[in-house]
């Protein structure tokens, strides 16, 4: 009977949380990951002015009793309490008045609601110290954590709760804080802004119903539908990387390789709904999608553009040629592809610079949707060169009726085997002991595909 009353007590929570708007399409917590909410209570001498029905404190009490309640019924979750501005009047204007009141365990709702019941709110509020005090409050160990700040004012002890909460997330400590005004004049808001998630409530109602549409965000997960679109814009294209990044702090906060499932459907992923994203799929060239809000237990379909092709380049040869592709009008390297490899990319126009001797450079190729492009160039031939000591040239070509140099005899190497793609080809070069320009001396050669060329020099 006591399993059943905790099993209904739990429905009828979570059962209000989604009376506040939001519809629920996932399932609770992740399984793997443990959560911990760290209420943040202010308990200065202001939050005793009347609000609402009765006070601030009063409200608070009430709301934050009921919660803890709702809260220890669920197995992936833990909650600490710690209140600042509570042990010292505000006379005494003591900025170091701040305590964890309720560590984080299991079953300690207990204690939660006796410090609740016995707290008088009598001092300042030293915001800054006590998220710093924060920090130390949470049990070591991966975890989800979460600080939810409640107050009806700003840092009174010349301390700085932004910097102190960006500093904590930087850390990995916490994620970002949720910080619920009582209240609060519009004029000084600005000052909680900038610490986390901010939203001033007016009256009790609301204020019950932001901290449980937090609770809500914080201890369940939210679906994410990556859709990468064709030509047609359907969601076909998939097994591509897909980094997500968090906007506020930059750092990874998760690597996916794109899946389609077995109906058919991108595959569906559980992201961090308190989290704002940047989105970087590895397609070449990548695409991005900057400062992406989820909403919380809700399928959020996220769309881009990603049609693509590939580009297949063969050659007989088995030397490990490359080619370097360029995105059409950039000076910039995008890709280096191996011969005899197919490679995909986004649908375009590309540049192909293929380093052979001489390199082939090949402009505005294009690659479309589900299709592939075959670039095929002739077999090199070999150009053996024998040296008759040590001597000064190089292998030049024709182009725009000017002798472009192509390639640097080694001094000291007596033997040399170049592979050159067909063609015509001049060896200008002198020996060494020959100190007159006049003595120097011209080879021409044809290069065709898979002979071999010897002369000596």
């Amino acid at each position: 009977m006591k399993l059943l009353h905790r099993y209904i007590f739990l429905v009828l929570f979570f059962s209000c949380l989604y009376s506040s708007g939001i519809q629920a399409q996932t399932s609770f917590i992740n399984p793997k990951e443990f959560t911990r909410v760290l209420f943040l209570l202010d308990g200065s001498q202001s939050m005793q002015n009347s609000w609402d029905r009765s006070s601030r404190i009063a409200e608070a009490k009430r709301i934050l009793s009921s919660i803890a309640d709702s809260i220890s019924l669920l197995q992936n979750a833990e909650m600490g309490l710690r209140i600042y501005g509570h042990q010292s009047d505000q006379s005494l204007v003591n900025c170091h008045d701040t305590r964890l009141e309720a560590p984080f365990t299991k079953n300690n709702t207990k204690i939660i609601k006796k410090k609740l019941e016995t707290l008088t709110p009598m001092g300042i509020t030293p915001i800054a110290l006590s998220l710093q005090k924060c920090a130390n409050d949470f049990p070591k160990g991966e975890c989800r954590n979460v600080i939810i700040l409640i107050t009806d004012g700003t840092e009174s002890c010349g301390g700085d709760p932004c910097a102190i909460a960006k500093d904590l997330q930087s850390k990995g400590i916490i994620l970002k804080p949720f910080i619920i005004g009582l209240g609060i004049e519009n004029s000084i808001s600005s000052d909680l802004e900038c610490i986390g998630k901010y939203k001033n409530v007016t009256d009790s109602k609301s204020f019950e119903a932001e901290l449980k549409s937090i609770l809500n965000t914080v201890l369940t997960r939210t679906t994410v539908e990556i859709d990468l679109l064709d030509t047609a814009l359907k969601p076909t294209e998939t097994s591509i990387n897909m980094t997500f990044y968090d906007v506020q702090m930059m750092n990874v906060r998760y690597d996916y390789y794109h899946t389609i499932n077995v109906r058919g459907n991108p595959d569906t992923l559980l992201l961090d709904p308190i989290v704002k994203y940047n989105l970087d799929v590895h397609t070449i060239p990548s695409i991005e999608k900057n400062d992406i809000s989820l909403v919380s237990n809700f399928h959020n379909t996220i769309a881009m553009n990603a049609a693509q092709g590939a580009l297949r380049l063969t050659s007989p040869n088995k030397s490990g040629l490359k080619c370097l592709i360029k995105k059409i009008n950039f000076e910039n390297t995008l890709w280096v592809q191996n011969f005899n490899t197919s490679e995909k990319y986004l649908c375009g126009n590309y540049d192909l610079n293929i380093l052979t001797l001489p390199r082939i450079e090949m402009k505005n190729i294009e690659i479309s949707q589900s299709k592939t492009t075959t670039i095929q160039i002739p077999a090199a031939g070999n150009l053996s060169v024998e040296k008759n000591g040590e001597i000064y040239g190089g292998i030049f070509y024709l182009k725009d009726n000017s002798w472009i140099k192509l390639y640097e005899f080694k001094f000291k190497i007596y033997l040399e085997n170049i592979a050159l793609q067909p063609g015509n080809y001049r060896i200008i070069y002198r020996n060494k002991i020959n100190k007159k320009m006049k003595e120097t001396k011209i080879k021409d050669v044809v290069i065709k595909s898979n002979q071999m060329v010897a002369i000596t020099l």
